[in-house]
């Protein structure tokens, strides 16, 4: 058989094709010894190795400063936001000023850390690839950090952008049973969402750990390094997954509730998730409890589920989950989640709820945001096949 040539391809042609792949963008800065900093604008940023760190990038050998950042042998991945477009294109042209009137501050190695960009990878050069008509760069990783955690800037089709996500999925091969569910799920999600001007999130118990599977709409106080909750993992143990836990097996109570719980605090939450089950949500209430239970849950060593910090949180947020307030409609509560129950075929429950909202509302404004809830509960119970059970 005889072996054929490969067609010719034309520039215009391959950029229109690999065009159709959406690629984030990055500045790669280097201190400049002295002298101004330079930087360079690219649009072919990855990921390489875990262990050890790597990253990598393939600057054109036309440009004229990646010799002046290779012979610092360090640099800066500074991976800019959807707002940065305007630095994504001063830094993409030729010239010595591209810092002229930029915002920075020096990275470990001295490489500039631009302000405002989504996160940065401090890197020392690893190596350098000669690949057509151009570098392949391999930087091993010193530092790396989030810094806004803003949505990031993106080339596709030859113009820049940014990705508006509706909602987003954790990926796990351990939640696959779950994703069917998450994909009836996700409009009623982005339904409240949207009326509500919060985050929505769908949860449920996997194994022993309590599992954010979903979420839609944005954090009302959004911390900087917490862009979304989704694939978030904590330990399931109360007060987290209250209405899983009221809607759950009643062997599994005494081991939500914990193993150093006296037998009056079973009895306790025994009475708070019957009144749960009665009145069909849960109200998250005080900020200072769940502002510490975000700060252990940003600071807990990933390396163990509960930690100090973490195990001490989750008691302040316990004491004021026990007691669910009777709303009133003029009087005022300071309301950080609202949560109700999405019912799973054959039983069981998933936790649907509006988080981060730190705010005051009264209580009518409460009632409204559970109705919207229920409403959307109901709905996607229906939809994934399962069914209310009587109280």
């Amino acid at each position: 058989m005889t072996a054929t040539s490969p067609p010719l391809i034309s520039a215009s042609h391959y950029r229109q094709v690999l065009g159709q792949f959406p690629t984030g963008v990055v500045v790669v800065s280097a201190d400049g010894d002295g002298g101004a900093p330079t930087a360079l604008t690219i649009g072919s940023f990855s990921s390489v190795s875990i262990n050890p760190p790597l990253v990598a990038f393939y600057p054109d050998k036309n440009s004229s400063s990646w010799p002046k950042i290779a012979a610092r042998g360090h640099f800066c991945i500074n991976v800019l936001s959807a707002s940065q477009e305007d630095l994504c294109r001063a830094f993409a042209r030729k010239g010595e000023e591209k810092f002229a009137g930029v915002s920075w501050s020096p990275a470990v190695s001295g490489s500039p850390i631009i302000d405002g960009v989504v996160a940065w990878i401090d890197c020392d050069l690893d190596r350098v690839v000669d690949l057509g008509d151009h570098w392949l760069v391999v930087g091993r990783v010193r530092d790396l950090q989030v810094a806004t955690g803003d949505l990031p800037l993106l080339f596709f089709r030859g113009g820049y952008g940014r990705f508006t996500p509706s909602s987003l999925a954790a990926s796990d091969a351990a939640l696959a049973g779950f994703l069917p569910v998450v994909d009836q799920v996700r409009p009623e999600l982005e339904g409240v969402a949207t009326e509500c001007g919060a985050e929505c999130l769908l949860v449920a118990q996997v194994r022993d750990e309590f599992v954010v599977l979903a979420g839609a709409g944005t954090p009302h106080a959004r911390t900087k390094t917490q862009p979304t909750r989704v694939g978030r993992r904590l330990p399931y143990l109360a007060p987290l997954g209250v209405l899983i836990a009221a809607w759950g097996p009643d062997e599994d109570l005494t081991r939500w509730v914990g193993p150093d719980a006296s037998p009056d605090d079973v009895e306790r939450w025994r009475h708070t998730l019957a009144r749960v089950r009665q009145s069909g949500f849960v109200v998250g209430t005080g900020h200072l409890p769940y502002a510490v239970l975000e700060e252990a849950i940003e600071g807990r060593d990933e390396g163990h589920l509960v930690d100090p910090a973490l195990e001490n949180a989750l008691g302040e947020v316990r004491r004021t989950m026990l007691t669910q307030p009777d709303l009133v409609a003029d009087e005022d509560y300071e309301v950080r989640s609202l949560s109700v129950p999405v019912f799973m075929p054959g039983g069981g429950a998933l936790q649907m709820g509006l988080y981060g909202l730190d705010s005051t509302m009264d209580g009518a404004q409460v009632e409204r945001h559970v109705a919207r809830l229920q409403q959307a509960a109901a709905a996607a119970t229906a939809a994934i096949g399962g069914s209310t059970p009587i109280r």
